[in-house]
This record gives structure tokens, C-alpha cells and sequence, in this order.
């Protein structure tokens, strides 16, 4: 083990992960899909940045296990925040069980705390009790159904596809949005336009029909005034991201009402969400069901002397979209 080391992935490492890796994140993509669908938003001009495919192997290249490092800027409790995220955690099959995604983890997280970097992230989906042995700590986020009430047609507005012209606008309105919470991204137009080639990449690559991404804004003036990036498959939607200038959120609240208006004859669409901290009900939905997150877990570990706090669901404001 003493000779293990964590080193950037080279093309033929990544190459092999990705082949080892489908089976387990595949997202119902073919296996030359799920590749392109890697490495192209590995292309992006974020991930360029700020993403980075890292490898705990020995002097031979030979990979022992290996995560996925992001770099994002956060805040917590109004201070602001360099945040490393760790996705993709994985072992081969074959030599699982002697630690070494554990030592991956902590030869990382030392390399970040080195590098000045406070507070470390990922979401599980094994459970938390792997990462608490890590020192994470699982942080609440709730997960509601949306019910749109009808109220009779929606106010007079321009709703057009979204554009990246838009994305300065969204990111402007996620800052206004996310201020008052206590932990919270900080998320810039290339954040957005990363997690938007992510999930469009991921619907384009799929088979016919097994999902779709729809971006919507409101626009007034030259201006996108609200947004929502939504999810569609044949369980319903999912809002994967989603702003309004508006203080009482109604232009989204308009927009929602005006897309499940375009099928009157069909079932009212499922309407799913993790819903942010501050960020208000529109007065045209409401919350018909309210639980916790399922599925990925987000966990936080503090990387310098200062513990994370303890973060109820109504002082997070994260979205869908903004899971790695």
C-alpha cells in the first residue's frame, strides 16, 4: 500500500475506469454512450478548470481506485468558501474490500486542506456510514411534489427555449436566491452551462424517449426574469434548476402552469424537486407532498480545525442539478 500514489488519470486510465464504470452509473446508456457522455462534458470550458479524473495507482500505472475532484466556490454562514467535491468514487471489483478508496479519500482531502481548501463534499449513494468513517457528515435536503393549481391562464409573458445569452441573468438571479441560506454555491454562467451540457448530453445519448431536458426562461425587455431546467420521463418532471426575479417566485409559478397547460387532456404531470432554502412557493403551486432527498445523500466534511455545523434542510439551498 506504502507505494500507492494519487496521480492525474491518464487518457487510457480514464479509458478503462469509464469501461469498469458503466455498468454501475450507466443512466440507461449504451456503453460507447456512456464514454462520449464522459468525455465530452470533461470538454467543457468548467470542467477544463475545475474538473479532474484522479487515480490512486502504483509506479506501474496499475489503478487501485478512483474519484472524480471538483472545485467549487461556496458559502457558508456568509463566509465564502473553497469547496473540493468528490464524485465517482470507485474500486475495481477485484480489489475491493482492503481500503484503498479510503486511502484515496484521504490522500485527496490532505492534498486540498494543503492547498488551502476548507470543506469537502460528495453524495452518496451507498449510505452514509462509509463516508461518516471518513469524518463526513450528512446534511438534510428535502425533496417535495409540486401540485400546479390552476387559476384561470397565466399573466402576459415572452417564455422562449433558454439560450446561453441567458446564463449571466440565471446566475444573478441564483445569487439574490441563495443569499440568505446558511450553505449554498456559488454558481457563475459556466457552472450552469456545464450542468446544462451534462443533462442535455445525458438525454441526447439515451434511447429514444427515456428522458429529455427542457429549459425555459421568461424574458422582459432583453432580460431572462426567471428560468426553470426541467427533467422529463415517463414518471414525471424534475426541476433540476430554477430562479425568478420576482419575490414571490410567480413568473415560474406562471411558466409551470403554462407547460403543463400544454396537454390538458393528459395527467397532470408529477412534480418533483429538492426545494431550496428562502426560495418561495409561487402562488400558482403548492407543496402537496414534503420528504427527504432519496437516492444521492449529500455529505460535508470540514478540512480545517473549524467542525461543519450542524445544517437543517431549510438553511441548504441546493438544487437537483447542482448534485456531481
Amino acid at each position: 500500500m506504502s507505494a500507492l500514489s494519487l496521480q492525474p488519470a491518464t487518457e487510457a486510465q480514464i479509458a478503462a475506469i469509464l469501461d469498469d464504470t458503466w455498468s454501475v452509473w450507466g443512466e440507461g446508456l449504451d456503453r460507447a454512450s456512456y464514454v462520449r457522455w464522459n468525455q465530452a462534458t470533461l470538454r467543457t470550458p468548467w470542467a477544463r478548470e475545475r474538473l479532474r479524473i484522479l487515480v490512486l495507482a502504483d509506479a506501474d500505472g496499475h489503478v487501485h481506485a478512483s474519484v472524480k475532484r471538483y472545485r467549487f466556490d461556496a458559502v457558508l454562514d456568509g463566509t465564502a468558501t473553497r469547496l473540493c467535491g468528490l464524485g465517482a468514487v470507485h474500486t475495481p471489483a477485484a480489489l475491493r474490500g482492503r481500503g484503498y478508496a479510503s486511502m484515496l479519500v484521504e490522500q485527496l482531502l490532505e492534498q486540498e486542506r494543503q492547498a488551502g481548501v476548507r470543506l469537502a463534499a460528495l453524495f452518496s449513494e451507498i449510505g452514509p456510514s462509509f463516508y461518516e468513517h471518513l469524518g463526513f457528515e450528512a446534511v438534510a435536503l428535502d425533496e417535495v411534489t409540486l401540485a400546479v393549481d390552476h387559476t384561470g391562464g397565466a399573466p402576459a409573458m415572452l417564455v422562449r427555449a433558454g439560450a446561453e445569452r441567458d446564463l449571466l441573468d440565471i446566475a444573478a438571479m441564483h445569487g439574490t436566491r441563495a443569499g440568505s441560506a446558511r450553505f449554498a454555491l456559488r454558481k457563475d454562467a459556466a457552472w450552469i452551462h456545464h450542468a446544462l451540457v451534462r443533462k442535455r448530453l445525458l438525454a441526447g445519448l439515451g434511447p429514444p424517449g427515456l428522458r429529455q431536458l427542457e429549459f425555459f426562461v421568461a424574458e422582459e425587455g432583453a432580460s431572462a426574469v426567471a428560468f426553470v431546467v426541467l427533467s422529463v420521463n415517463r414518471h414525471g418532471w424534475t426541476i433540476e434548476d430554477a430562479g425568478d426575479r420576482d419575490p414571490a417566485g410567480a413568473r415560474l409559478g406562471a411558466m409551470l402552469e403554462s407547460l403543463v397547460a400544454r396537454e390538458p387532456r393528459a395527467r397532470p404531470a408529477v412534480i418533483k424537486a429538492w426545494w431550496p432554502a428562502g426560495f418561495p412557493v409561487p402562488p400558482q403551486l403548492r407543496i402537496a407532498e414534503r420528504g427527504r432527498a432519496v437516492g444521492s445523500l449529500l455529505m460535508l466534511r470540514s478540512l480545517d480545525e473549524t467542525p461543519v455545523p450542524t445544517l437543517a434542510a431549510g438553511e441548504v439551498f441546493y438544487w437537483h442539478g447542482d448534485s456531481f
